[in-house]
């Protein structure tokens, strides 16, 4: 094995972005909320309040996934049947 992550692709459609950072958390190793907002550069209860609301801003959610070492790619969708 070369050591790379294994490619995963979250649908935001069909997962919340609680979940969607979830997963990414434990993909990468990222141990906690407190963490992610620290990396993203806000405060920990206004990071956690937005991700409870599913109300995350692009901009920070973009943030917490190139922390973790993750991009996140818009895609035409009807190439999406296509990938599955």
């Amino acid at each position: 094995m070369s050591g790379k992550m294994p490619r995963i692709t979250i649908y935001l459609d069909e997962t919340d972005f609680k979940t969607a950072l979830k997963i990414m958390m434990a993909e990468s190793g990222m141990a906690s909320f407190s963490e992610l907002a620290r990396k993203v550069g806000t405060k920990e209860t206004t990071f956690r309040s937005a991700i409870n609301n599913n109300a995350i801003r692009l901009v920070d959610f973009i943030k917490a996934a190139e922390a973790m070492g993750y991009a996140v790619v818009i895609k035409d969708g009807r190439q999406r049947k296509e990938d599955l």
